[in-house]
This record gives structure tokens, C-alpha cells and sequence, in this order.
């Protein structure tokens, strides 16, 4: 039993505050000077965003001997990395992210109960899980921002920038914009989420079709129910094409992330180095997950709506032609890929994905302890 539920209409305002903290958010704010004050900040967002990105690349090319902090680097890069794209991704999908989001606004406002509390259960699926990933995300930008504290660090992540630049004022500027891009990072998750509820809003209405379909005979109503049907897989296409960049970002960056962060997990390192990669590791395999399990729940959901449509009951010379119909477009599933030349994203991949990580640092382990 979930003990904490949040409602459909509450996590979307909540992905609306986190949209706005990350200039991430399609909707736009009404009147001209906040409109130009959301692409200030966006500006702002983005080049600090670069500016920290390009230190850690010097960093890992005024440091290549040292593999260990090269892959450290690493992995921070593609977190930062991830809230660029991040970024640039969601602006130019601004009108689409917009509908997308207006789309399940309206089906809240206008569906029966039954339809919400349907809604509702598959929500509650998914709430554990995202509230994990948030503590963990939390935890692991905690640890960096507080990582001076606690070594002998000058700053939360490790960079290199020109010697002009190591003055106190300007070191106490490259500590707040580090921390700046740290919560950047951390509230690149609100996309994730977006995805997931794109996935589960499509899930719920082909269950509400699929009791529909069980609990009626008549002509108009099947017909009804094929034209809810099309709707369906039209915002499943849109989805598709709207978030198959995101997807293909989170897979690029977060899997750099993951099998980056598992080298200071296995070799000795500070506790407070380990416990900042343990989180960050788990929260990326979250973020695969979350993703991963969302899109294969539509695409089991989506077959069972022809098995809905396989009863005796049904097979009456007026609506025999029309049933055929949902069962030849139901053998198709919908499923969600990266791009149309990558692989779909489902269980099976992260599963062999993940697989194929740990056999890969078990070996490494082995090889470093020799």
C-alpha cells in the first residue's frame, strides 16, 4: 500500500515550480518583462552551465595521467552535460512539452471519477520510486556543495581555470556558480518525471478503453471507443517525437555517469568521495528506471486491448468489422524508442545494460587488486 499518494493535479504543479526553478518549463509567463526575464535567466542558466563545463575539461587535460580523477571529471561533465541538453532540448520542444502537459490538464478536468482514480492508481505506482530518486539526488548535491567542508577541497568538483582567476573573490564566484550548477543538475530529474507521466497518462486511458470495451455491445459505442482509441496513439506518436531526444540524452549522459562513478566505489577512496558516488550512482540507475518502467507498462497495456476485445459477446454482424479493426491496430504495440535508429527503451535494455556494467568493473576489480 503507497502511504504517500500525490494526485495527478498535484505533481503536475509540482513539475510546473520545477520547470520554472530549472527554465525548463514550455509554459510561457504572461506580460512582456517576464517573459524577457525567463530568457535572462535561461541565458544565465545555460552559460553557467558552459562555463563550468569547460573547466572540467581543461581539468581533465591538465590532469591525464591521473585516470582516476579523469573518470571523477568524467562523470561530473556528464551530469553537466545532461542539464545542458537538458536545456536546449526542452526549449526548442517548448510547444510540443506545452500541449503535451495542456493535454492532461484538460483530461483532469473533464474525465469521471472512475477514469481519475485510474489515473490516480498508476501514479501511485510510480511514487515511491520518484520520491527515492529525489532523496537520492538530494543527498548526492548535498555532499558535493558541502565537499570543502569535509576535504581539502577548494571547491564542490574538481576544475581548472587560468591563474588570473585564482583570486578570493573570484574563486568565492566559481564556488557559488558550482553550487548554482549542482542544483541545475539535480532539478534535470523534473524532465524524467515529465516522461514518466506522459507514459502513465497514455497507460491510464487504455485501461479506462479497455473496461470500456469489456462493458459494451453496441455499435456506436465501439465505434466511440476505436475513435478514443486513435486519440490514444495520436499523443503516443506526438510523445514519441517530442521526448525521444530527452530519452536518448538521459541514456548518452547518465550512462557515462553510471559506469564512471562505479570506479570510486571499487578502489580506495575518502568515505566522503565514496558516499558522493554511491548516491549518484543509484540515482542514475533510478533515472534509467523510472523511464524504462513507465514505457513498458504502455506497451504491455497496449496489447491487452485486443484480448478485451476477444469475447463471443462482441461478434455480431454489425459490429464484427469494427472489432477486427481494434485487434489488427492493438498487434502493434506502442512502445517508446530514443530515435528511430536506436533501440526501444524497455526493462530488457536497462536490464542488459546494467548487466553488462557490473561483469565489466568486476573484472576491472580484479585487475586492480592484482
Amino acid at each position: 500500500m503507497v502511504r504517500f499518494r500525490l494526485k495527478p493535479q498535484q505533481l503536475l504543479r509540482i513539475l510546473e515550480i520545477l520547470g520554472v526553478l530549472s527554465s525548463t518549463s514550455p509554459k510561457p509567463i504572461s506580460g512582456r518583462f517576464y517573459n524577457i526575464l525567463q530568457n535572462i535567466v535561461w541565458c544565465l542558466t545555460f552559460g553557467n552551465l558552459i562555463f563550468q563545463l569547460i573547466g572540467e575539461m581543461l581539468y581533465i587535460y591538465h590532469n591525464q595521467d591521473d585516470n582516476i580523477m579523469v573518470l571523477k571529471t568524467i562523470f561530473v561533465a556528464a551530469c553537466v552535460t545532461d542539464g545542458v541538453l537538458n536545456l536546449i532540448i526542452c526549449h526548442i520542444q517548448k510547444e510540443r512539452l506545452q500541449y503535451l502537459l495542456e493535454e492532461i490538464e484538460n483530461y483532469l478536468q473533464t474525465a469521471d471519477k472512475n477514469d481519475i482514480n485510474i489515473l490516480q492508481k498508476h501514479v501511485n505506482r510510480y511514487t515511491l520510486i520518484l520520491a527515492a530518486n529525489t532523496l537520492l539526488l538530494s543527498c548526492a548535491g548535498l555532499i558535493i556543495c558541502f565537499r570543502p567542508l569535509i576535504t581539502k577541497e577548494r571547491f564542490p568538483v574538481d576544475v581548472w581555470y587560468p591563474s588570473f582567476m585564482d583570486t578570493p573573490f573570484r574563486s568565492f564566484l566559481i564556488y557559488v556558480s558550482q553550487i548554482f550548477s549542482g542544483l541545475e543538475c539535480v532539478l534535470c530529474f523534473n524532465t524524467d518525471i515529465s516522461i514518466a507521466m506522459f507514459f502513465c497518462y497514455s497507460t491510464a486511458r487504455l485501461e479506462v478503453l479497455q473496461h470500456n470495451l469489456e462493458n459494451t455491445k453496441t455499435k456506436d459505442f465501439i465505434r466511440a471507443c476505436i475513435k478514443e482509441h486513435q486519440d490514444i496513439i495520436k499523443f503516443v506518436e506526438l510523445t514519441q517525437a517530442t521526448v525521444q531526444y530527452l530519452i536518448l540524452k538521459l541514456n548518452l549522459t547518465m550512462g557515462t555517469a553510471a559506469v564512471c562513478s562505479l570506479f570510486p566505489l571499487i578502489i580506495d577512496q575518502p568515505l566522503a568521495v565514496k558516499g558522493q558516488f554511491v548516491f549518484s550512482f543509484l540515482s542514475a540507475c533510478e533515472r534509467f528506471y523510472i523511464s524504462a518502467w513507465s514505457a513498458n507498462d504502455l506497451s504491455e497495456m497496449s496489447k491487452k486491448i485486443a484480448y478485451s476485445c476477444s469475447f463471443e459477446d462482441y461478434m455480431t454482424p454489425e459490429t464484427v468489422n469494427d472489432i477486427l479493426f481494434i485487434i489488427l491496430r492493438s498487434q502493434k504495440p506502442l512502445t517508446i524508442s530514443m530515435a528511430s535508429f536506436l533501440p526501444v527503451l524497455s526493462i530488457e535494455y536497462f536490464g542488459n545494460f546494467m548487466t553488462k556494467a557490473f561483469s565489466y568493473f568486476t573484472a576491472m576489480k580484479s585487475v586492480i587488486n592484482t
